[in-house]
């Protein structure tokens, strides 16, 4: 075939330049030249926006600003650019020089375009975040909307546990109190005595198996943890109990720091607007004062809350835009397993969802950590996701 045509090149852009016979010197630095994306930049001044406009054009690329900028008639815009990351590090050394807020602006393009996952190691195992891990799930609660009673009891939870080690989970999530949407709260008490001997016992068993337990109190968190847990995951996001967040912060615990605007979730309680913005702006304010706090930002997961205050539709929306949340450059943790937004789509039971979400979760394998129930069915699906991704 001798005809001039065009193909969508590979995502690989090392691979491509290698297969044309690039300069094999040169090709590191080159390959910046083809590997871009689009950027939205938050509370810019007009006078910085009409700058960075500026520069961008100069450097071949436009940038995309309120209207009313140019002259000045609006106080802040948001903006929108789209450049190689070639052409960003030349924004980025120019911008250094600006007046105004615009160095500002510098360091926080730079750390995006260098922003890497540290990674971690808890309980003598190294999360790199080379793949997706499992989170399997174990509920000591009578009223939980999946599997209520079945795991409430140490006995119960030990086999449970064995069988989720055993199917491939990378992390035991233990929670003593229902989260389902209305479900009646239970004080700190009630939850330990539910939690506390099944961690006890999972730890005198299972030595190595990092342990994470789903609580909102302290009490319930710093007795966990002398007990051999290893993770706090609170569905709050710390905002329950103000000691909590302490706490974390001054052992510097490895926490997951979920959205949410009411636990237990409430039905109609649904955010409105950009959903995406909306909880990309409470995590990063929530990362930031856990930082300034003291905590370390590898030891900080987050969680988009699915199912918390989100409507069916917002949920889908959220998974869609999922990717949005790694400029964060937190592990993301994802709990949409039996999750009533998939039962009302598809009309089935909780059991019958665990085949939806595995899918999901295959789709979405580029998620740090699935929370499931079914840990066979997810490690299966995200095995072969791997062979793609």
């Amino acid at each position: 075939m001798n005809d001039i045509f065009v193909k969508k090149a590979n995502r690989n852009v090392l691979k491509e330049l290698n297969s044309i016979g690039f300069d094999s010197s040169y090709i590191l630095e080159a390959s910046s030249k083809y590997e871009g994306q689009l950027y939205k930049i938050f509370n810019l001044k007009s006078y910085d926006a009409n700058i960075l406009k500026q520069l961008c054009l100069s450097l071949g690329f436009d940038c995309a600003v309120n209207r009313d900028t140019v002259m000045c008639k609006c106080e802040t815009t948001d903006a929108i650019i789209f450049a190689t990351n070639s052409q960003l590090k030349k924004l980025i050394k120019k911008l250094y020089i600006q007046p105004f807020r615009l160095k500002k602006l510098a360091q926080e393009l730079n750390y995006e375009l260098n922003k890497k996952l540290k990674p971690i190691e808890i309980r003598n195992k190294l999360f790199d975040w080379a793949r997706p891990y499992i989170m399997g799930i174990i509920n000591a609660t009578p009223d939980s909307f999946s599997d209520g009673g079945k795991y409430n009891s140490v006995e119960s939870a030990l086999i449970h546990c064995e069988k989720l080690i055993k199917d491939g989970a990378d992390i035991i999530d233990i929670g003593g109190e229902s989260t389902r949407p209305d479900a009646l709260p239970i004080n700190a008490d009630e939850e330990k005595n539910r939690v506390i001997p099944i961690i006890k016992a999972i730890r005198n068993n299972f030595a190595d198996i990092p342990i994470s337990v789903d609580t909102r109190n302290y009490e319930t968190a710093k007795q966990a943890i002398d007990m051999g847990a290893d993770i706090i995951n609170d569905v709050s996001g710390l905002d329950f109990d103000k000691k909590l967040l302490d706490f974390v912060c001054e052992k510097n615990i490895p926490v997951i720091i979920m959205h949410s605007n009411k636990v237990p979730a409430v039905s109609s309680n649904f955010v409105s607007g950009d959903i995406v913005e909306e909880i990309y702006i409470s995590l990063k304010n929530k990362i930031d004062l856990l930082e300034k706090s003291g905590l370390d930002r590898k030891n900080i997961i987050i969680d988009i809350g699915i199912g918390f205050g989100k409507s069916v539709e917002t949920n889908f929306e959220l998974l869609k835009r999922i990717d949005e949340f790694k400029t964060l450059n937190c592990p993301m943790l994802l709990g949409i397993s039996r999750k009533s937004f998939i039962r009302k789509t598809f009309d089935i039971t909780c059991e019958d969802a665990d085949l939806h979400t595995a899918l999901y979760s295959a789709m979405l394998s580029n998620v740090n950590i699935h929370r499931v129930h079914n840990v066979e069915l997810t490690k299966k699906y995200l095995d072969i996701a791997q062979k793609l991704y």
